[in-house]
């Protein structure tokens, strides 16, 4: 069986769940956005075959703009024309997927014009955050849902090992080295390396520098790997532009900000914002950086890269994330929490350790939510065997996160 068939086979459930209440909304554009290679096409043919069920298959409209044998919609009017030319009853709804649409110049008021005419329900995926920058926007002026589509979690990334039948000893590790692509859990360790590094040259060459029009690519590596060896640290203007010198670069501030800017909207970086948890106000300054997924990043890896306890937050941070949080860290009087998750106004704090080593650390580690004030939830992640609640907070295993989180996290 092909590579993509077994992806096939994996029912990306968290999202189809999502989706299926607007199957038949044609005011909403259906937006999924990700980094590229994470399933954005795959889960948008099983939203086809799905819409194939409950009508009739003339009715879905599927074109890949990645394949060559659909250039020859080059514009907004032949998208419009094109698609219109494919419904033979207006009186039905036609479901429309277009993926990769951004390859399509002007592709915004093609979109809009689909939308507009009140028979369609339109599924759109794109490879970066631009898609709903600009015009797209602005022609649909809140009349688009968004869903980001991450890569696989550790759960799916379990069960395609074992659709596959190809199980290893240590997958948890695995995971928190090389990420959840896919694409990769057919591929053998070298193949795998140079499938990651493939994707990292198609995310930086395609989704940055082309649509950005950066010049200066070694400049702009030289940031990505120090954002690998600094994962969810703070990155300050000075810590950058000394780690620049160092590298024999003199770079200016707003130009990096600009390269931090692109790979976030390329989706391969997240930036997280400090949240003042006595001030209640969100900080503007002092972010934090996540990668979507740490195996793009690891294919670029210099020296050590991070540690297996950078690795943990960043699997708590795309865990949350991937849930719908909006993620902070949380800064008190005289430290932080490392993640407020908030979802529905309502706070979940979440701290994140490698092991709880000592009594030391352990005191450190609980005692890093004393100062808060509210009864919120209070979590604290590890990768102990064994947990010990304490003053309120809960203690969990990372696996028992990823794979069965509780109710307030899930």
């Amino acid at each position: 069986m092909l590579e993509e068939a077994w992806q096939e086979c994996l029912r990306r459930e968290s999202y189809l769940s999502r989706l299926r209440p607007l199957y038949d909304d044609c005011d909403l554009v259906k937006v999924l956005t990700g980094v590229r290679r994470c399933g954005k096409s795959v889960l948008m043919r099983q939203v086809a075959d799905e819409l194939r069920a409950k009508a009739s298959p003339e009715r879905v409209i599927e074109i890949n703009f990645e394949l060559a044998t659909n250039s020859h919609i080059a514009s907004a009017d032949d998208l419009d024309r094109f698609v219109m030319s494919q419904v033979d009853d207006t009186h039905q709804i036609h479901y429309v997927l277009l993926d990769e649409v951004q390859e399509v110049p002007g592709f915004e008021k093609g979109v809009n014009s689909l939308r507009a005419r009140g028979h369609l329900s339109v599924f759109i995926t794109g490879s970066n955050a631009h898609l709903l920058s600009g015009d797209l926007a602005t022609y649909l002026a809140g009349r688009y849902q968004e869903l980001r589509v991450w890569p696989l979690n550790y759960g799916e990334t379990l069960e395609l090992r074992e659709l596959r039948g190809a199980p290893i000893p240590d997958p948890l590790q695995d995971y928190l080295a090389w990420g959840g692509l896919p694409h990769r859990f057919g591929l053998g360790q070298e193949e795998s390396w140079s499938y990651l590094r493939d994707v990292f040259n198609s995310v930086v060459l395609r989704d940055v520098v082309q649509r950005t029009g950066l010049r200066d690519v070694a400049g702009l590596e030289t940031i990505i790997d120090f954002a690998l060896e600094n994962l969810g640290r703070t990155l300050s203007p000075t810590s950058l532009s000394d780690y620049l010198k160092s590298q024999h670069r003199a770079v200016s501030t707003e130009t990096i900000y600009s390269y931090l800017r692109a790979l976030s909207d390329a989706l391969l970086l997240n930036r997280v914002r400090r949240y003042d948890l006595r001030g209640k106000k969100v900080m503007a300054t002092l972010d934090k950086y996540y990668a979507t997924d740490v195996g793009i990043l690891a294919s670029k890896r210099v020296g050590n890269g991070p540690g297996l306890g950078d690795l943990i937050e960043n699997a708590v941070y795309t865990h949350l994330a991937a849930r719908e949080f909006d993620v902070y860290t949380g800064k008190t009087r005289t430290g932080e929490i490392d993640f407020v998750a908030v979802k529905g106004g309502r706070p979940r704090y979440v701290q994140v350790a490698y092991l709880l080593a000592s009594d030391e650390v352990a005191a450190r580690e609980f005692g890093a939510f004393a100062q808060l004030r509210d009864g919120y939830p209070r979590y604290l992640v590890t990768l102990d065997p064994l947990t010990q609640d304490r003053d309120g907070v809960t203690h969990l295993k990372l696996e028992d996160f990823l794979l069965r989180p509780p109710s307030d996290l899930a």
